[in-house]
């Protein structure tokens, strides 16, 4: 049943936004669920967005400044997000969005979705 409502939210957050993949992710790098991740090992990359979002916690605990909201890597060609979404999980993201504000923004209301979990 769980695995049917995280299917419903990457859904949603995909027609929401200009999204490419998306994933549900275990704060210790399991993947949990996986939305449209052709051409990419979705083992692999949950893992990497566990580690680069616990790094930037870790980077900004260090700075006694909270808990980032999001963490952003742009390239030429996509974006990499990520972001908490509860104390056992996260959400990732690859977008081909210029802008990422309104990404966010659907990140962010599946995020508190998923938190609620």
């Amino acid at each position: 049943m769980q695995h049917k409502r995280y299917k419903t939210i990457l859904n949603t957050l995909a027609s929401t936004a200009d999204i490419e993949h998306s994933f549900i992710v275990s704060r210790d790098g399991l993947l949990i669920a996986p939305e449209s991740c052709q051409g990419l090992n979705p083992h692999a990359f949950a893992a990497m967005a566990a580690t680069l979002l616990g790094a930037a916690e870790a980077a900004v605990d260090e700075l006694s400044g909270g808990v980032p909201a999001h963490v952003a890597v742009h390239t030429k060609n996509f974006t990499i997000l990520a972001m908490g979404a509860g104390p056992r999980a996260l959400l990732a993201v690859v977008t081909t969005a210029e802008q990422t504000d309104s990404v966010i923004d659907a990140m962010r209301t599946a995020a508190k979705e998923l938190g609620t979990a």
